[in-house]
Order: C-alpha cells, then structure tokens, then sequence
C-alpha cells in the first residue's frame, strides 16, 4: 500500500510539473505574440559599439582568425556551410587552450548534402562539442553567427574561402552585454535542440518572426528600399514591392547575374515590367541579404527573400539604428549598383 501511494504521489507529482511546463510555455508564446503584433519603427533601439565589414576581404579572414586565437572564455559558432580551413584550425588550436568551443552545422546542405562532414568529423575528433541541427526544427539551418567572449559576430555570409574571396557578404561585429544574452540564449536552445521563439525589436528570427517584420519594413516605407539579395522568389514580397513602387517609394534592388542564379530570371522581368530598379553584378559575386528603409533602418540577415527561409529556416538577423554604419552600407551599394 505504501509503496502504491508513493508510484501515485510521484505520478501527480510529475503531472503538475508537466502542466507548469506546458502553462509557462504558453504564457510565453502570447507574450511574444503581442510584442510581435505591436512591433513598429519607434521601438527599434539605436546601437552603439557596432562594426560593420564586407568581403571580399581576406584581411577579415585574418582577424576573424585572430579573434578566435585570442578567445579566453569561448567560442560558439552556428553556420549553414563551414569549409573554411584556416577558421578550422584556429578552433581545434583554441579547443588544445581549454577554451570552451561549440559548433551547430547544418547536415543536409541543399544539393550539397556532405559539404559539413569532414568539418565535423574534424571537429569531433578534436573533442569539439559538435552537433548537426535538428530537422525536427527547422527545414534548414541558414544562421550565421559566430560568439567569441562577449562579442557577437553575425553575417550573411558562410565561413567558407569563397565568402572572403569572392563574395559581397557583411559581417556585423557588436559588443553589447543585453543582446549578448539573446544571442547565447539563441544558441543553447539550437545546441540543445529546443525549439523556443525568443523575441526582441532588433532581433529577428525565422521562422517565427521574419516575415512579419518584414512585411512591416516594407509596408511602412516612406521615401526608400535598397535590397541585396542572393535569391528572390517569395510572391507575397514581390507583390509588397510592387506596389510600393505604384506608389513613387524609390527601389532599388542588387542581385547576381542570372548566369550564376539563374532561377531570378522571372522575378527580375516582373521588377523591370513594374520599373523596379534591377542591377545584376558578376563581380563580386552577390550573397548578401540585407534590406534598407527610408536610409534608417538597416537589416542584415541571413534570410533569402524566399518563403523557405522565412517560414521554415531557421535564420538570424538584425536591426541597426545607426547613422555611421548605415552611411558605410550606402557607399558599398551606391558603389556596386553604379558599376
């Protein structure tokens, strides 16, 4: 009989935290339902202690590397494609100091299903905490970003050779102990295979947040949009984009030659049908995404305008309010779309 009442005691026992979990749970995704549903421009903060880099630049191959081998605490890296030597190396020697190294790679690359297996088999064997992401959670895992101490390192770009040789890719660079938080909570959840939306103005999120806000920038444009994108093929924005040019907001988008993407080829005759402005580049080759409104606010993220990525991914991106970067960012455009 005792021994009954203690199975029952423990079952009811389990059952309340059970409910707790799940309540708490709830609570939480209301919570950051509103936030989203009241999200507008005004409560975007202004950031300080920002940097921002483009490639191609081998010399931010240089000091990313150095970062790392500078590290002290940690080092945690969550990246799409990672077949970058040199970045490689520099973790297995920081691993050797008894710095704490993670990493979070994507395991099914599209149409390049073993790109990560040697990096990771790499990794493993220098006893690097090493996992794939769970597809349970996400389609795909598009992030890009990298935490060395307290610095948060976010881009639109892989750690690859091609992305310091080759590529028009940014880099953020922020030191900032709130939004460190964010970012480490971010990616002990993906480490851990959690699924958790966690929310913030100037941070965004696929899928649980992307298109919203995305949708708000661009409904809410008033005199301007400069885009860099790899691929473009969401209707719904396409459509948003349309008739905001019906409605003498100045576009501007930059995309890669359709020899190398080809799969633009129909988006880019409905852009220049509605006199949308459409810039092709060879040199260098466009991976970027990032989107600017009204020349204030400045996304850089790693989400295709796709629907894939926006409501399936999982990505990461950020909102900056600030005028030296995005003046930095206006230059690198106005340069390439007037090439």
């Amino acid at each position: 009989m005792k021994k009954l009442l203690l199975i029952l005691l423990f079952f009811l026992f389990s059952c309340q935290n059970e409910y707790l979990e799940f309540h708490n749970e709830k609570q939480n995704e209301v919570q950051i339902k509103n936030e989203l549903d009241s999200f507008s421009f005004d409560k975007i903060e202004y950031l300080s202690g920002i940097i921002i880099r483009e490639t191609p630049d081998l010399k931010l191959l240089d000091d990313l590397v150095s970062k790392i081998n500078n590290a002290k605490y940690k080092v945690y890296l969550e990246v799409y494609i990672f077949t970058e030597k040199r970045i490689k190396k520099a973790l297995i020697e920081a691993k050797k100091k008894w710095i704490q190294v993670k990493v979070i790679l994507e395991k099914n690359v599209y149409l390049a299903s073993n790109l990560n297996i040697q990096t990771f088999k790499d990794l493993q064997k220098a006893w690097i905490e090493i996992v794939y992401s769970n597809p349970k959670n996400y389609a795909l895992n598009h992030s890009k970003m990298m935490i060395i101490d307290n610095e948060i390192i976010i881009s639109t770009g892989n750690y690859s050779y091609s992305t310091f040789k080759y590529n028009r890719d940014f880099f953020l660079f922020l030191d900032n102990q709130k939004y460190l938080q964010f970012f480490l909570d971010i990616f002990n959840n993906d480490f851990e295979w959690i699924k958790k939306d966690i929310y913030s103005n100037n941070i965004i999120l696929s899928p649980f947040s992307s298109r919203n806000k995305l949708e708000y920038l661009i409904n809410n444009a008033k005199e301007s949009i400069e885009i860099y994108a790899e691929n473009f093929s969401d209707e719904n924005i396409i459509n948003l984009l349309i008739s905001k040019q019906k409605s003498w907001i100045q576009i501007k988008i930059i995309l890669p030659d359709l020899k190398k993407v080809s799969s633009n080829a129909w988006e880019v005759e409905l852009f220049k049908q509605n006199n949308i402005n459409v810039k092709l580049l060879t040199k260098p080759e466009i991976h970027a995404k990032s989107i600017l409104i009204d020349n204030k606010y400045l996304y850089i993220w790693s989400v295709n305008f796709s629907a894939s990525s926006m409501d399936k991914n999982r990505e990461v991106w950020f909102l900056i309010i600030n005028n030296e970067i995005i003046k930095k960012f206006q230059d690198i455009f106005k340069d390439d779309f007037d090439k």
